[in-house]
């Protein structure tokens, strides 16, 4: 017995676990962007006491449309920073980056709206670009066969920052409980610890990477995982000693393939149907994600006062975000990209659009709502990542991964112009009812998303497109040229 229980640990890829370990840990702090919806209130609150009485929620979503929008513009040559700089010194360059963002807005705070902008959405949205990616990449090498299972344990850090983090800011901020004086908070204690709490949560973030960073690393030929090792021999009809012109197929990791036929070139992509159809859906996914999670608090004051209890809507939530990335990672394994997908975008749509209903519903109505809401859109980034090393092949499947958050920077610039004429037209029901109508037009995308796609797929399709000569036009030619 003691024997068995001795081989199964050897089979058992410990440094992998680690790196999971490790990447959940850097991206539970990068996810802490997600408590922005909780920041805003009392951000917001702090400036209009500090010269900027004029200032709205509306006018502070700026700073997460600019967020989105240095995303979007970064994630595309985040693939490129990374090989020129080494995927772990990206991790530590770009966590640092990250927490001196939010540690500078101490300053930025008693300044401008614009500077707030630079440093709590630009600097850290810029240092969160570089960090990401390598967290991902790095553990679906590690367990190339679950790919599904190994991003829903990373990125589900992303979605269950704000678990923490909410209820550290309110306990921090707000131990009374203190209620807004209507639609903003007053109360000189309260919005004095403001500053402060910047330089506390930048420091948190930066010693938890440091830690995390150190148990993330890269598998080589002999830390490949022997169960998938042998899973690998076993398809291609290899043997341990088999090797495929002169390479040993353990050396063939996910983003080193060696045939043409096993990847498609960004060039290609960028020209192939599938790509533009997974920019779309990223493009209403992120959409929904940024307005609901910037705004579900200050609806919820509307009809709700009590702050403690829409700051632990906001932390429970991010349990929901965190499970649901795994729960759609799995479902993907177990299914498909496709069909996780259409489950994702009727659920999104029903629930998004019974979000003003909740107002007569009650407080209990309204949190059971958030908290499917956020279970349901992680859906997208935590499949997207897969389904594109799926479809285009892993050699420039991060590089295509980046490219897709190009639609960060039109949806963050929707948020923050659209959300404010939204608002003063038709209030809560018609922005909720607006972004609902997105969800709808990502399920019929969907539809006409491959259940099985894949590099070799997309090529044959090109082939497919390149227009063929019939006889008779090869003698002609034939004849001009003798």
């Amino acid at each position: 017995l003691l024997s068995r229980i001795m081989e199964k640990s050897k089979q058992i890829p410990w440094k992998g676990i680690l790196a999971l370990i490790g990447g959940f840990l850097i991206q539970l702090t990068l996810g802490s962007f997600y408590s922005f919806g909780n920041m805003m209130t009392y951000m917001t609150s702090y400036m209009r006491k500090n010269g900027s009485p004029d200032l709205t929620y509306g006018d502070f979503i700026m700073v997460q449309s600019v967020w989105g929008i240095t995303q979007g513009i970064v994630m595309p040559l985040s693939g490129f920073i990374i090989r020129f700089l080494g995927v772990r010194q990206s991790m530590f360059i770009g966590c640092t980056i990250f927490s001196m963002g939010t540690a500078a807005t101490y300053f930025t705070l008693n300044q401008s709206l614009g500077l707030v902008a630079f440093t709590y959405g630009f600097v850290s949205a810029f240092g969160q670009g570089i960090a990401l990616i390598p967290t991902m990449t790095i553990g679906m090498r590690w367990f190339p066969d679950r790919k599904g299972m190994a991003m829903g344990v990373v990125v589900g850090g992303f979605g269950g920052g704000a678990f923490i983090f909410n209820q550290i800011q309110t306990v921090i901020l707000n131990p009374g409980n203190i209620s807004p004086d209507g639609t903003y908070f007053t109360d000189d204690e309260l919005l004095e610890r403001v500053p402060g709490l910047m330089v506390i949560l930048g420091t948190i973030y930066f010693v938890i990477q440091m830690i995390a960073c150190t148990m993330v690393t890269e598998p080589d030929s002999t830390t490949l995982p022997q169960t998938e090792t042998k899973e690998m021999q076993a398809r291609s009809g290899d043997t341990a000693s088999d090797t495929d012109c002169g390479v040993d197929r353990r050396d063939i990791l996910m983003d080193e393939t060696q045939t043409v036929q096993d990847f498609v070139s960004p060039k290609e992509a960028l020209k192939s149907r599938e790509f533009y159809m997974l920019w779309m859906t990223r493009f209403c996914a992120v959409l929904i994600t940024q307005t609901v999670s910037g705004f579900y608090k200050a609806f919820g004051q509307t009809f709700i006062s009590d702050d403690h209890f829409l700051s632990l809507v906001g932390a429970v939530s991010s349990v929901f975000n965190c499970t649901g990335r795994l729960f759609y990672g799995l479902l993907m394994d177990r299914s498909s990209y496709k069909c996780a997908m259409l489950l994702e975008m009727t659920c999104l749509t029903v629930l998004v659009a019974s979000l003003p209903v909740t107002q007569l519903a009650g407080k209990i109505m309204f949190a059971t709502c958030v908290w499917l809401i956020y279970f349901t859109f992680p859906g997208t980034v935590s499949t997207q990542p897969a389904v594109t090393t799926q479809t285009f092949g892993h050699k420039y499947g991060g590089t295509i991964y980046g490219f897709l958050f190009t639609s960060d920077i039109l949806n963050n610039f929707l948020v923050g112009t659209l959300s404010d004429k939204l608002l003063s037209a038709g209030g809560w029901t018609a922005m909720f009812l607006v972004l609902a109508g997105f969800s709808l037009f990502a399920f019929i995308l969907t539809l006409f998303f491959p259940k099985s796609p894949s590099p070799e797929m997309i090529r044959n399709k090109r082939l497919q497109n390149v227009p063929q000569l019939d006889p008779e036009q090869c003698t002609s030619i034939l004849k001009i040229n003798t």
